[in-house]
């Protein structure tokens, strides 16, 4: 997820070798031998039907180069990216030492923006959970290093995290004595177990959408929370920066929601959705890695511009911000008939 949660530019800025479709996938050092095995989904996840329309085609700026498609269904116009890369290939596209989320460096004008972000943001999500709930059981998926669980066991929450990264898990252990677990199936986890689960810019990257929000009803208590940071692509600056938007981040951002398709996949699963949020500092970071991307230059300027227009958008239309927090949830077997 390239946006104010995940990427920052190296020193040597972006270059623009040509692109390659996903089926001549790329051979850079020898890291993607995908030999054109892909995943292609013949139903749309949300709503079943198996009618898709190409809502546009960019490329994966970070690593690869390679050419990926975003589908749009016809019915209850969800996005998603397909073809996409095997379950077990997607891993691949995470190998680089920019994906800042599972570092804590400050190294460079980015990583300093972004660590003084974060510390900004933890807060203000702390301010969410408790106001949302009585102090219990916290589950973060997509834990990353850890600063989110450990401000909330610091304020009485009993935490637990999922953070597959190797790097990110042993720095969330080490600095704040977290209890997180490599395992991202959910069904290790008991039924009723949780009074919120959060996922910050992490539901975009899960391949198994339907099953991981079946398994959120289970694990989460009557009437307990579920919240979700994700990029909304209906917002001023993606609508700008189209192909060039940074926040649909291709091929690992493999779903790409609006609050309606979000909420129309929440609500088929049990959940009601009760606030929503905009993240008002993202887009500023995505339009400036979006302009990188679009122009090969860093225009913080003109990037700041187009964070602030649409930040305006989304306060005063129905656009929405560049990112949004949903919180929903869980109804009781009684309020669903």
């Amino acid at each position: 997820m390239k946006n104010l949660e995940h990427i920052v530019i190296t020193k040597e800025g972006l270059k623009d070798p040509p692109t390659k479709s996903i089926s001549q996938a790329s051979r850079i050092s020898g890291v993607y031998p995908l030999d054109g095995r892909v995943k292609k989904l013949t139903h749309c996840p949300i709503c079943r039907i198996n009618n898709f329309t190409e809502h546009l085609s960019g490329i994966d700026f970070l690593l690869s180069k390679e050419e990926f498609t975003i589908v749009r269904c016809a019915n209850c116009c969800f996005l998603f990216t397909n073809p996409r890369p095997e379950d077990h290939d997607l891993e691949r596209y995470y190998l680089s030492s920019d994906y800042i989320s599972h570092t804590n460096s400050s190294k460079g004008l980015l990583n300093w923006l972004y660590q003084k972000a974060r510390l900004f943001a933890l807060g203000k999500k702390l301010k969410l959970i408790n106001n949302l709930s009585q102090k219990g059981k916290l589950l973060d998926i997509g834990c990353g290093t850890g600063e989110f669980l450990n401000i909330c066991k610091k304020n009485s929450w009993l935490t637990r995290g999922v953070e597959p990264s190797d790097l990110a898990r042993n720095q969330a252990i080490k600095n704040y004595k977290l209890n997180v677990s490599d395992n991202l199936d959910l069904s290790q986890f008991d039924k009723d177990s949780f009074d919120i689960v959060t996922l910050w810019h992490v539901l975009e990257h899960l391949p198994n959408l339907e099953e991981t929000v079946d398994h959120l009803e289970l694990i989460l208590k009557e009437n307990g929370k579920v919240i979700i940071a994700v990029p909304n692509y209906k917002s001023w600056d993606a609508c700008y920066y189209k192909k060039y938007w940074a926040a649909y981040d291709l091929p690992i951002h493999l779903w790409h929601f609006s609050k309606n398709t979000i909420s129309q996949l929440f609500t088929k699963h049990g959940f009601s959705l009760v606030k929503t949020k905009g993240m008002i500092l993202d887009s500023f970071y995505v339009s400036i890695l979006s302009e990188k991307y679009k122009t090969g230059k860093e225009n913080f300027i003109k990037a700041f511009v187009i964070g602030m227009l649409s930040n305006i958008m989304g306060l005063f239309t129905k656009r929405g911000y560049s990112s949004t927090i949903y919180v929903f949830e869980k109804l009781k077997i009684v309020e669903r008939l």
